[in-house]
């Protein structure tokens, strides 16, 4: 995650084409795509298919080991006699699978179904060596629920869930390392997946962004999957179509396997272009079709018709009985979900007065806000008991350590807060050494980046004395050096007196070079003030 970035597009984007310029639009509050070509209006249709990896130690139906999405494992070394499909073998479902799907339809407001079926979905590929998935088609573990998006703009946007299915994962097809053969990794296949299905509610790829986004981090946060789109542990099947406004929706095309937010929000964009460039032309007609993306051409391209869909032969799997989920179950897990990411939103921009925008960040990473709640109340002895200030806080954290963590390319928050780097005593301590005045925040920024390079574990004072960084707060010192440097420049005294405040900051800056940066600026400029007026 970049601490600083968030996906928020623009309503007046541009998107280019050889043949057309298609732009957003806002007309009452709705969104639609504007032809720069013939004028016309157009409405955007959009629903997601979104496969998430549950969050469990061992797979969907067998005890092979989930780790069929990280790097550095030997192919084919994570397979049980289930995930390869061996005769006479039988699945056994993993109930800790059953769990995070049901953490997951709580955390979005659905409703859990007590009695839900395993279906088989029957095709040929080389990566599914049953030659079926399980999946739920027709009862489901979760249906219902919503998302509330905030747009770019300020606008609040509802998308309504359809389901949550539990299903296999199949296996990793990998046509790139032998010139004439595909190869197959099964160390994936049999992962729990949950399929998380929304209502074509999305009227533009700026909410399908922010969705993903959401979506992305509510997971992560309730623990129910690890959620990263660039390891395939969460990827999206596009379904987009476009029509005029107050007609009948259009011909919906698919796209298949996105596994990021930026190429899902430039496919459904360069989507849109190529299906109203279509309906513009002489040819007026859209295929059904599975399309893909190509990232480096910006364009999507051809992968089958509907023509060519098979026929899945849906029917109940005869080796797994019902799913049944008791009332009690249900109550116990939803005591164990904790604070949802919006209501911690709300909740911290009550309590602590903070902005909609350091709110949403801090929220992005539970570890973040728990960080920023704890620096706020801990070990408060060493403050005269009271609360640290939040501004402070929220300076340091938001800006000064998020750049540090972007500009290392570190995206665990939680892997820098521990004895030998940044620990929530070593950071409170620096803050309550600022607030005494022992420090100025800049030194305060210096001993930040000292300790979060961790290349000395010492505590604040002891680094800050070591190197002799102590704010310089002795009167009589810093008197002498004001009047010095005041009397030095008469010049520079005399525009002050005609109104240059520029001055000031000259002689402020001279002090702070003479100190190397020590002496204490509430101090330097009461004497300042003093001993310039006293020359007018």
């Amino acid at each position: 995650m970049n601490y600083l970035n968030k996906i928020n597009k623009v309503n007046n984007k541009l998107f280019y084409s050889t043949t057309n310029q298609i732009k957003n639009v806002v007309i009452d509050n709705k969104d639609y795509l504007k032809s720069l070509k013939t004028g016309e209006t157009w409405e955007l249709i959009v629903g997601i298919e979104v496969h998430a990896q549950t969050k469990t130690k061992e797979k969907l139906f067998s005890n092979s080991l989930n780790i069929g999405s990280m790097e550095g494992f030997k192919a084919n070394s994570r397979v049980s006699f289930v995930d390869a499909a061996f005769p006479g073998v039988l699945p056994v479902l993993n109930d800790k699978c059953v769990e995070q799907a049901i953490k997951t339809g709580l955390a979005i407001g659905g409703t859990i179904n007590r009695y839900s079926f395993f279906d088989r979905k029957h095709y040929f590929y080389q990566d599914l060596p049953q030659g079926y998935q399980i999946t739920q088609l027709t009862e489901p573990i979760v249906k219902g629920g919503s998302i509330e998006l905030e747009l770019g703009d300020g606008r609040q946007h509802k998308v309504r869930i359809s389901h949550i299915q539990l299903e296999q994962d199949s296996g990793k097809s990998i046509h790139d390392l032998h010139p004439t053969k595909s190869l197959v990794d099964l160390n994936r296949a049999g992962i729990g997946l949950m399929e998380i299905v929304s209502h074509a509610d999305f009227t533009s790829s700026e909410q399908v962004g922010c969705y993903i986004q959401k979506l992305q981090h509510l997971l992560k946060h309730i623990g129910s999957s690890d959620a990263n789109m660039q390891f395939g542990e969460m990827r999206c099947d596009v379904n987009i179509s476009v029509h005029k406004p107050n007609t009948e929706f259009g011909t919906r095309v698919e796209l298949k396997n996105m596994i990021s937010a930026k190429a899902i929000v430039s496919s459904i964009d360069s989507e849109a272009r190529r299906q109203i460039n279509l309906l513009e032309s002489d040819d007026k007609k859209i295929s059904r079709e599975t399309r893909g993306f190509n990232q480096e051409t910006g364009e999507t391209y051809h992968l089958r018709t509907k023509e060519d869909e098979v026929d899945y032969r849906f029917f109940p799997d005869p080796d797994l009985p019902p799913l049944i989920i008791s009332e009690e179950r249900i109550n116990k897990i939803k005591q164990q979900l904790g604070e949802l990411p919006q209501d911690m939103k709300k909740r911290l921009i009550k309590q602590y007065s903070l902005t909609n925008y350091d709110a949403e960040l801090l929220i992005q990473d539970q570890s973040i806000a728990k960080f920023f709640e704890q620096s706020i109340s801990f070990n408060l002895n060493n403050n005269n008991n009271k609360p640290r200030d939040v501004k402070k806080i929220l300076n340091f954290l938001l800006r000064d350590i998020f750049s540090w963590l972007n500009s290392n390319n570190i995206t665990d928050f939680k892997s820098i807060t521990n004895e030998n780097q940044l620990s929530i005593e070593k950071f409170t301590e620096l803050l309550d050494l600022i607030e005494q005045g022992y420090i100025s925040t800049n030194i305060g920024k210096t001993i930040l980046f000292q300790m979060l390079n961790g290349s000395d574990n010492r505590s604040p004072k002891t680094l800050i004395d070591s190197q002799g960084l102590s704010q310089i707060s002795d009167d009589s010192l810093l008197d002498q050096l004001v009047q010095k440097l005041v009397d030095d420049h008469p010049k520079e005294v005399i525009e002050y007196h005609q109104g240059k405040q520029r001055v000031y900051k000259f002689f402020m800056g001279e002090i702070m070079k003479k100190t190397k940066g020590r002496s204490n600026p509430e101090i330097v400029n009461n004497l300042l003030k003093k001993y310039l007026d006293l020359k007018k």
